[in-house]
C-alpha cells in the first residue's frame, strides 16, 4: 500500500482545483454587460442622453464549416449590402475570419436566420455619443477592453465613474451555468442640455472673434457648487477620438492649473481688510512700477497714479496696489488666506483632478519677496479653475461647498442615489469685509470690465490677463480671464471665461469679459431672473 503525506496530499488537491477551475473558464463565455448611460437635463427636468451603450455584432464566418460557400456568400452579401465579390476576398484558406464588424442586433437577427452553420457571431458593446464634439473634454470616452470584455472610461466624467457605469459582466459555460449581465449605473448631470449648447455656440465665437487658441466657460450655481453649464474648445468628435493626432485635447482644463492673473487680487485684499490692516480708503504712492528683490513689476500700462487709494488700485488692477498689500499683510498671513480661500488643498469636485494647484515658489527654498508679489496678482503660482471658483464662492457666498457635476446616480435596480452638495467651511471673512469686497468688484464691473455690464442687473467681478510661463520666462502670450457674479442682491451664479492666447495686444476687460456678458444675459433669460438694480 502506497503511503502519501498530508502535504502532497495537498498539492493534489491544489492541482486538481486549478484543472477544474481552468475547464470553468475555457468553458465560459462572457456576455457583456451594458455601459450605463450618461444624461444632461432641463429646468423642465427632461433627461438629454450624452453617452449611450447598446450591444453590437461581429460576423465570422468559418469556411471549413460552409455546405455552398459561394451560395452563402451570395446571401451574406445581400443582407449586408455589400457585393460577394468583396466578401470572398476577405476569405483566405480554411481559417475564420471577420467579415462585417458592430452589426446592429436587427441585421444579426437576420443573418442568424439564414441558419448556415459557416457563420457565428460575437457580442461586444458600443460606446456611442449622440452629440459628438459637444461637451467632449468633459464627458470624456470609454473603449471596449477586449481582454475584460467590458467598457472603461478613459477620461472625463467616464473616467471618474467608471466603477458604477461598467456594470457587471455575465457568463454562460457548456455546463449550463448561466448569470445574466448587470446593466451599470445612469449618471445624470447637473449640467444643462440647453445652456451647454448656447455655452458652446458662445464659445465658438468668442474664439473667431478674438482669434484665441482655446478656451473655457463654465458656470456654477453659487449656493450649491452645482455646474450646470460647460463649454472647452478646442473640442473633438468622441465617436471618432482615435482620429485626435494631439492626444492633450482629451484632457480638459479643468484638471490641471494654470497662472490666472489678476483673478487672484481680491483675495489678499480681503486678508488686510479682514486683519485690520487696511481698509479700501487706505492709500499708497504709486509710480507705476516697484522693484522686489532686483526685479522691477509694472503696472499693466506702465504708468504711475501718484497717491492712490486701494479700492482704486483693485478696481483698475494696479499690480503695484496688489504688491503694497501682499507687503503689508506679511508672508505669515499671506499664507493664511492661501489657506483659508482653499488654494493650497484640493477641490472637492467629481471630476479627475491630475495636476494640484502649483504654490511652490511660496515656500523653502524659494518664498522671496518677489515671489509673493508676483503671487498677489496670479503670476508665479498656478491654480485650478475649479479652485477660482470655490474662491469666489466664498467671497460672495462667504461658503466653500463641493463642487458637483453628477445630479444623482441611477443603479440598474431603479434605486437612485442623490449627489448631494456639501459645505466645505464657511465664514472664511467677516460680513463687513465680504460687502467691502463686493462693493468693489461691483466697481470693477462699472468702471473698468464695462463690457461686462447688463442694464437693470448688479454684477461683480474681476479681470485676469497673465502671461504664459515658458521654460526660460514668459511668453508673449497671454491667457484672459473674466470671472463674474450676479445677481449681487442674491448671487446665483459664478460664470469663469477663459480665452487662451487672443490677438496679440487683447487683454481680458476687452475678450473675456464681454463674452461673461452673453452668457449672463442667456442665464438671466433662460432662468427668469428678476433685476435688481433700479
Amino acid at each position: 500500500m502506497t503511503s502519501i503525506t498530508l502535504l502532497e496530499l495537498y498539492k493534489i488537491q491544489l492541482v486538481k482545483a486549478n484543472e477544474i477551475k481552468s475547464s470553468f473558464f475555457n468553458n465560459l463565455k462572457y456576455i457583456p454587460s451594458l455601459r450605463g448611460n450618461i444624461y444632461l437635463k432641463t429646468k423642465n427636468k427632461e433627461l438629454i442622453p450624452v453617452a449611450i451603450s447598446y450591444y453590437a455584432y461581429d460576423l465570422y464566418y468559418n469556411p471549413q464549416k460552409a455546405k455552398n460557400k459561394e451560395d452563402e456568400i451570395k446571401k451574406i452579401a445581400e443582407l449586408l449590402n455589400e457585393k460577394p465579390e468583396e466578401l470572398l476576398k476577405k476569405i483566405n484558406g480554411e481559417k475564420s475570419v471577420i467579415l462585417s464588424k458592430n452589426l446592429e442586433e436587427k441585421l444579426k437577427n437576420k443573418i442568424a436566420q439564414l441558419r448556415f452553420d459557416s457563420v457565428f457571431f460575437e457580442e461586444k458593446v458600443i460606446r456611442s455619443y449622440p452629440f459628438k464634439n459637444l461637451l467632449s473634454s468633459i464627458i470624456g470616452f470609454a473603449i471596449y477592453d477586449e481582454e475584460n470584455k467590458t467598457t472603461k472610461g478613459l477620461y472625463g466624467l467616464e473616467k471618474y465613474y467608471d466603477e458604477y457605469l461598467r456594470g457587471e459582466n455575465g457568463f454562460v459555460t457548456t455546463y449550463g451555468s448561466f448569470k445574466p449581465p448587470t446593466k451599470g449605473a445612469d449618471i445624470v448631470l447637473n449640467i444643462d442640455y440647453y445652456i451647454a449648447l448656447k455655452f458652446d455656440s458662445i464659445l465658438e465665437e468668442a474664439l473667431a472673434n478674438f482669434k484665441a487658441k482655446g478656451g473655457l466657460i463654465i458656470a456654477m450655481e453659487a449656493d450649491s457648487g452645482n455646474i450646470i453649464g460647460i463649454a472647452e474648445k478646442p473640442d473633438y468628435d468622441l465617436n471618432n477620438y482615435s482620429k485626435v493626432n494631439d492626444y492633450s485635447i482629451y484632457l480638459s482644463r479643468l484638471s490641471y492649473p494654470y497662472e490666472p492673473g489678476s483673478v487672484m487680487k481680491p483675495f489678499f485684499y480681503a486678508g488686510a481688510f479682514e486683519e485690520k490692516i487696511l481698509s479700501p480708503t487706505s492709500t499708497y504712492i504709486d509710480k507705476g512700477y516697484v522693484i522686489l528683490n532686483n526685479k522691477i513689476i509694472y503696472n499693466f500700462d506702465k504708468k504711475g497714479r501718484g497717491e492712490t487709494d486701494l479700492k482704486t488700485a483693485l478696481v483698475h488692477s494696479l499690480n503695484t496696489g496688489s504688491v503694497y498689500v501682499s507687503q503689508e499683510l506679511g508672508k505669515t498671513r499671506f499664507l493664511k488666506y492661501i489657506d483659508k480661500f482653499r488654494f493650497n488643498k484640493r477641490p472637492e469636485v467629481d471630476f479627475p483632478i491630475l495636476v494640484d494647484n502649483n504654490l511652490k515658489t511660496l515656500y523653502p527654498p524659494f518664498g522671496r519677496e518677489v515671489n509673493f508679489g508676483t503671487a498677489s496678482f496670479g503670476q508665479g503660482i498656478s491654480i485650478s479653475p475649479l479652485s477660482l471658483l470655490n474662491a469666489y464662492q466664498a467671497l460672495f457666498s462667504n461658503k466653500i461647498t463641493t463642487i458637483n457635476f453628477a445630479s444623482e446616480i441611477i443603479l440598474d435596480d431603479g434605486k437612485k442615489y442623490e449627489n448631494t452638495s456639501k459645505t466645505l467651511v464657511e465664514n472664511i471673512i467677516s460680513p463687513e469685509t465680504s460687502r467691502e469686497i463686493k462693493e468693489i468688484l461691483e466697481e470693477v464691473v462699472e468702471n473698468q470690465a464695462k463690457k461686462a455690464q447688463i442694464k437693470g442687473y448688479r454684477i461683480g467681478g474681476k479681470t485676469g490677463s497673465a502671461q504664459i510661463p515658458e521654460k526660460d520666462g514668459y511668453s508673449n502670450d497671454v491667457i484672459t480671464t473674466f470671472i463674474g457674479v450676479f445677481p449681487l442682491t442674491n448671487p446665483k451664479f459664478i460664470v469663469l471665461v477663459r480665452l487662451d492666447k487672443p490677438e496679440p495686444g487683447l487683454l481680458a476687460f476687452g475678450t473675456a469679459a464681454p463674452t461673461f456678458k452673453k452668457v449672463a444675459e442667456f442665464l438671466i433669460n433662460y432662468y427668469n431672473i428678476e433685476p435688481d438694480k433700479l
